[in-house]
């Protein structure tokens, strides 16, 4: 399980969105699948903002959620983005960033870190 928590719809966070949905795409066979948090209050214009972000990169294999209670999970105030892979209930990859760190090194850091629950 890919899990992340995002505080914006950035481009960034789109980048990540369609790397990771190809990656599940082409893991069906080991069950892989895939999660990203929109933090906030689950209003029906939040949602409907999730909703628009998944169409408009044209996610089929990532599930878009609005949470209020990331507090649950200990996501840090000061990270933009918040990333578990999980295998069989235990973390395997954790990683948070900043607005300022989000960037094409992080993503594919991210991206790479999936092989950690893949095998």
């Amino acid at each position: 399980m890919v899990f992340i928590f995002a505080k914006n719809t950035s481009d960034q966070l789109a980048s990540l969105a369609k790397q990771i949905d190809k990656v599940v795409a082409q893991n069906k066979d080991k069950k892989l699948s895939a999660v990203i948090n929109l933090i906030g209050e689950p209003t029906d214009a939040y949602l409907e903002k999730a909703k628009k972000f998944a169409h408009e990169n044209g996610l089929k294999h990532v599930v878009i959620a609005v949470t209020g209670d990331a507090d649950k999970f200990n996501v840090s105030d000061d990270a933009e983005v918040t990333v578990m892979h999980y295998k069989r209930k235990k973390v395997k990859f954790n990683y948070a960033v900043d607005k300022d760190g989000f960037n094409k090194e992080a993503i594919d850091k991210i991206v790479r870190g999936i092989e950690t629950i893949l095998n």
